[in-house]
């Protein structure tokens, strides 16, 4: 099975930060990936201006593989109180939603962290928070947001990244 990975945000604006971990998604999930031989990583380029173009354009260069998966790497964040895991996928794709669930249900296995509305989220329209980023890509695509970086208790579960790699290579072995 060919799986894309896309760090989510990128190298000027890293996205949302842990207090806890004391890491941006950006960081954390470029740490992940050095724990996963032979990932196919894309990064989005921070030269490109408006999220939607940025994200169009990776869609593009993912596109030009066959890849079976595409997985966008991010945490949650919000208030202390704020916890558990969901994963994103476009509402049409039976595919998404079948690999979305896995994942949820692998996180919550691993850690004990909650699941949020039954650990998935389907993204409807344009103006659902992840929708470009499910769309676009030809394959099928999750949007994984495994816990809130905000939350002490969802980052004392993942411990860090070597753990969130080891749960993603379980993800990978559980659907190939």
């Amino acid at each position: 099975m060919r799986i894309a990975f896309v760090i989510g945000h990128h190298e000027r604006a890293k996205g949302a930060v842990s207090p806890h971990l004391k890491v941006s998604e950006w960081d954390f999930y470029k740490e992940v990936l050095t724990y996963i031989q032979e990932a196919n990583v894309f990064l989005h380029d921070h030269n490109i201006s408006g999220y939607t173009s940025r994200i169009k354009n990776t869609a593009s260069k993912l596109n030009k593989v066959d890849f079976d998966l595409v997985v966008e790497l991010h945490f949650n964040a919000a208030t202390p109180q704020a916890n558990g895991c969901e994963t994103l996928y476009y509402f049409n794709s039976t595919k998404g939603k079948y690999y979305a669930k896995i994942f949820s249900d692998i996180v919550h296995n691993w850690t004990g962290i909650k699941l949020r509305n039954n650990g998935l989220k389907a993204l409807v329209n344009k103006n659902d928070r992840g929708f470009a980023s499910v769309y676009y890509p030809k394959a099928p695509t999750i949007l994984i947001e495994p816990f809130f970086g905000t939350n002490e208790n969802d980052c004392n579960k993942i411990e860090s990244a070597k753990n969130m790699a080891c749960i993603i290579k379980d993800f990978i072995v559980n659907i190939s």
